[in-house]
Formats: structure tokens, sequence, C-alpha cells
């Protein structure tokens, strides 16, 4: 007889090595990216000539964001670097993918064959995901939203063990750290508030009240003293209907009636997750449907994302069957972690879409897509262990099932590909740096001359094969997410 614990080690085990593997593999395309050009160099450049201080009062008094602590980690990072930005950034860039994959283990709790196969599907739906792509194939020249990412799956695990104190000290610094460092920070509350109403005491309600008591504090900050306000609407372009809108055309479009589109921009947002359609705002499938030019790819990815939907749907479906029937016998039935994070899942998809209604961009909805990813394998993990006994609907959901992993499989090897594909088109970019649509003015700043002719070098002389010339006809099933 196998004993249990060796049995739940083992499981465990197979878990986290394919994390760890599949994380690596993807931090190996990641390693082969230049750093970019557009954003990076111009936040490098800023960091290198304004110090610490400077960038934090600019920051507090900027209107439209408040990010003091995303530009103290560029500072920061860019003076521990001491020269060898490409390793650092990237060694950072790697290490959070690391600690994602890890965490989504952590967070479903692996003890037997299914929940080991909810989590390998989980991994693979978070890495293969829409809304993960901007996290790996950008930098900043750290990706701020992976940080969040990482920030929220954070939360969820300090809120799903065992109540400590200094889980609570945790929640509250962590709390206050994703916050000041971009806006969808605020989701991290929402990811304490959703497991402490689904009965989870990792952080206590004291805790809590105290994240909520900087909530607060934060919103007062933001639109009382400092004044900071939201972003205008002509901050940036935005996708809407078939089409992306520029930001000129926004302002005049919607000049009367921004709610309508704050209100597409929400729902479109929402849908991306759940069915990944629309892209970026654009209902890219539908309108390639009706030209009759629409692609594998595209069917792959809302065939696997709308799957996994479709399991979290019979999740949540069954669960709320199973506590009403205990209600009507008089037996307690009590949130399961699996439970925790479906209600965790539809607490920050909502509050995910909410943030983002100023424009929709796919990465801003990564922490609802990785809690997209738990809720997925948490529920896959539950139909296993459920599957019925009758042979014939056991072979066709099996077939379902495998099916399902397949498009994700798919979809995993896809973002490697497309990292592939962008190193190759960043590596040009570079090439043009100080041509006529150049990112920044050297002209007057002969230290951020020298920073981009290091970056340059280092860019060029990276070996760089093209992935489409390398498999001309794989952008039919793999998706370039850009």
């Amino acid at each position: 007889m196998v004993n249990p614990i060796h049995t739940d080690r083992r499981w465990r085990t197979v878990a986290y090595v394919n994390a760890i593997v599949v994380s690596l593999a993807l931090g190996y395309f990641i390693a082969g990216n230049p750093l970019q050009v557009n954003d990076s160099l111009a936040n490098m450049v800023q960091v290198q000539k304004a110090g610490l201080r400077e960038i934090l009062v600019d920051q507090f008094t900027s209107q439209g964001f408040l990010r003091p602590l995303l530009w103290a980690q560029l500072d920061i990072t860019f003076d521990l670097a001491r020269g060898r930005y490409y390793e650092t950034y990237k060694a950072i860039h790697i290490a959070q993918v690391l600690l994602a994959g890890l965490l989504v283990v952590s967070l479903l709790r692996v003890r037997t064959l299914p929940s080991a196969c909810g989590a390998v599907f989980a991994v693979a739906v978070l890495f293969g995901s829409r809304t993960f792509a901007g996290t790996v194939y950008e930098g900043f020249p750290i990706n701020t939203y992976l940080t969040i990412v990482l920030c929220c799956l954070s939360a969820a695990w300090l809120a799903l063990g065992s109540g400590r104190r200094w889980r609570d000290v945790s929640a509250v610094l962590l709390f206050a750290f994703a916050a000041l460092t971009v806006e969808t920070g605020l989701l991290v509350w929402v990811v304490l508030a959703a497991a402490w109403i689904a009965g989870a005491r990792g952080v206590s309600s004291k805790g809590l009240l105290v994240t909520t008591a900087l909530l607060v504090g934060y919103f007062i900050l933001r639109f009382g003293p400092l004044d900071v306000g939201t972003p205008a609407l002509d901050e940036r372009s935005s996708g809407f209907g078939f089409q992306v809108i520029e930001r000129d055309q926004l302002a005049v479009m919607f000049a009367d009636r921004r709610y309508l589109f704050y209100a597409y921009n929400v729902l479109s947002q929402l849908a991306a997750v759940l069915f990944a359609e629309p892209k970026s705002g654009v209902f890219a499938v539908t309108r390639d449907a009706i030209d009759g030019s629409i692609l594998p790819y595209q069917v792959i990815a809302v065939c696997a994302s709308t799957g996994a939907t479709i399991l979290i749907a019979w999740l949540v479906a069954t669960r709320w069957r199973e506590r009403r029937e205990g209600l009507r016998s008089n037996r307690t039935s009590t949130f399961t972690d699996t439970d925790r994070l479906a209600v965790i899942f539809i607490a920050v998809l909502g509050a995910n879409a909410l943030v983002s209604y100023p424009y929709t961009k796919d990465v801003i909805m990564s922490p609802a897509g990785a809690f997209h990813a738990l809720a997925a394998g948490a529920a896959l993990a539950t139909l296993l262990e459920r599957l019925s006994v009758r042979p014939a609907r056991r072979l066709v959901l099996s077939i379902v099932l495998c099916a399902l992993c397949a498009t994700w499989s798919i979809r995993l090897v896809a973002i490697n590909y497309a990292l592939r594909e962008h190193a190759w088109i960043v590596r040009n970019d570079w090439t043009e740096v100080f041509g006529v649509n150049a990112p920044i003015d050297f002209t007057a700043d002969s230290r951020a001359v020298a920073l981009a002719r290091t970056l340059q070098e280092q860019a060029i002389l990276r070996r760089v094969p093209a992935s489409y010339f390398a498999q001309p006809h794989a952008y039919r099933v793999l998706e370039i997410p850009w």
C-alpha cells in the first residue's frame, strides 16, 4: 500500500518541476530578447539624468498617474546594474516568471494526481493566455504589469494560509507597494477582501481593516491634495468595435458621451479574459470571420479561453448547488480553497475590468488572467476527481478535455514563438535609434548617447533568427499577440 504522505509529495513535486521547466523555457526566450527601444530607453535615460528624490517629487505632482514606486524600482535597479543593464533586467524578468509559476502551483495545494493535472493545466493557461503575453514581451525596462500579477498572487497566498501576524504586516506592505507602483496594484485589496469574504483568515480582520484604511487614504490623497485625477480621454489610442481609434479621434467621437466609451472598455475587457475576444478592444475574430480571412490561431485562442471559462462556470454552478442542498438539509457547508479561488477570480475579474476603463489593453487584465488560470486549474482538478464512472460519458469528456489541453499547449508554444519574433523586431528597432524617429532627443545629453550606443551594440551583436523566415507558415497557428 502506498503511503499517502509520499503520494502527496510525489504529485506536488511533479507539479513544481513542471512549473520550473515551463518557466525556465519561457525565460530562455525572454533572455533572447534585447532590451526594447520604445518606453524602455526613454525611462532609462530619465532615471540616469534625475536622482531618486527628484523622480519621486515629480511623480507626486504629475497628472493622471500616481506611480512613484514604479520609478523608484527603475532608478534603483539602474544604479545597481552598474552598466550590466541587459543581464540585470533580464534576470529580474526571468525570476518574476519563475515566481509566478511557483505561486500558481502553491495556491492549488497539490496533493493528488487530479490536483497535479490541474496545476499543470493552470500553468499552461497562465503563460499561454493573451493577457499574460504583454508581461513577457515588453519591458520598461521592468515589466510592471508582471510585478502586479506577482503582488496579487502573493496576496492570495497570504490570505489562504494559516493566520499569522506576519501575514497581516506583509499584506499591508504588499498593498502599499502595489498601489504606488501602478493603478492595477489596487487589486491586491480586492484579492484580500474577496478571500476574507470567502472565509479565508490568513490575513485577519484587523489586517484587512488596515489595508482598507490605506485604500481609502490612497483615493483621498489622489483626488484631494495631490489632485492627480485620472487619465484623459485622449491619453492614448484604444480599440473600439472593429478598429483601433487614435487618441485625437477618441476625443472627438466621445467628447459628449465618454461614459459609453468607458462602458464599452469595461465589457470588452471582461470578454477578453473569458473568451479571448475582443483583442485589446477590437473584435478581430468577428471581423475576420465576416471577411473570410480568419486564421486557425484565432479559433484556437477563442476555443481555449472559452473552454477554460466553461470549466470555471461548471465549478461555480456545481458548488453553488451543493451549498444550497447542504443548507436545505441543515448540513454545514464551508468554503474550500477551490471555492475561494473561484470567488477571488470573479472579484478580481470585475474589479480589473473597472480599473481599465480609460482604455483597452490585454495586458492590463493580466491579474484577472492569472486568477482565470488558477480557477480553471482548480475546476479541472475537481472535475477529474468527480469523473463519472460511466464509460461512454467518461470517454466523451476525456476527448473534450484532451482537446482543451491541446489548445492550451499550442498557446504555450505560441508565446515562445512570439518572443522569438519580438526579438527580431526589437533588434531591428535598435538600428534606427539615432534616426529621424529617435525616441528621445540626444542633442543635449552625451550620457544618453553613450547609454543608447551601449544598448544598441548589445542588441545588434545578438544573434536573433527571424521566426517568419524559419517557419513561414507557423503564424497561421501560433499567434503573434501584438
